[in-house]
């Protein structure tokens, strides 16, 4: 959920950059004049957040109507978390699709965002009716982005960037969905494919604690 902030407060998380992009079809190189213009914004993690022990899934947001622009906060913590747990694409679009970070296909060729991919994009197709052509893209954009990282190939923009001219087929893009879902767990179930990207750190305990979240035997 995106909790609304004024403007005031919209201020003083821009003192608290770590890093700001711009998302959407900005992202993607689709953008026209017509385009939105919207922000990820990633601000340092604050004390209270690290150690309150709560889940944080929710991001604020900033609407500045009288620029047209949404401004979207997360902190670095809740960027990793989101990322590592799938419950959005944004976040591995933007390690896949800017210059900002290293290892790309290591942290995005994971079961957990590859399954993010699928399930936005068996969402839009779901409910194709309301914008077909809109719905039609975006599903088409995941199914492309999924099919990419199980082959173990990162996506580009110039790809993304044709589909916007492509003749897309519902049904096409259902059984796609369906493909790439039966091959994904064909990986994960075989261990081509982890739950997660685990960095290395430099205590073998710790690496334990951290490489226990792969392992399958703990889950029931």
């Amino acid at each position: 959920m995106n909790i609304i902030i004024n403007q005031e407060e919209h201020l003083f998380l821009q003192t608290q950059l770590i890093q700001s992009i711009q998302i959407g079809s900005h992202l993607y190189g689709t953008n026209n004049e017509n385009s939105d213009t919207d922000f990820l914004c990633i601000y340092k993690t604050s004390d209270v957040e690290l150690h309150s022990g709560l889940p944080n899934f929710h991001q604020f947001q900033y609407k500045d109507v009288e620029n047209n622009i949404d401004w979207n906060y997360c902190s670095e913590l809740q960027f990793w978390k989101n990322l590592q747990s799938g419950d959005a694409t944004i976040n591995a679009d933007i390690v896949l699709f800017t210059e900002l970070y290293n290892k790309k296909l290591e942290i995005c060729r994971t079961y957990k965002t590859i399954k993010a991919y699928l399930g936005f994009a068996k969402r839009d197709l779901k409910d194709v009716k309301k914008d077909v052509n809109r719905k039609l893209i975006h599903a088409a954009r995941g199914l492309y982005c999924a099919e990419s990282l199980i082959n173990n190939e990162l996506p580009t923009k110039l790809e993304i960037q044709k589909i916007y001219s492509k003749t897309l087929n519902t049904e096409e893009l259902i059984n796609k969905e369906k493909e790439l879902r039966t091959k994904t767990n064909e990986l994960y179930d075989s261990n081509q494919l982890s739950n997660y990207y685990i960095e290395k750190c430099n205590h073998t305990l710790w690496q334990k604690l951290l490489d226990s979240n792969n392992t399958k035997e703990f889950r029931y």
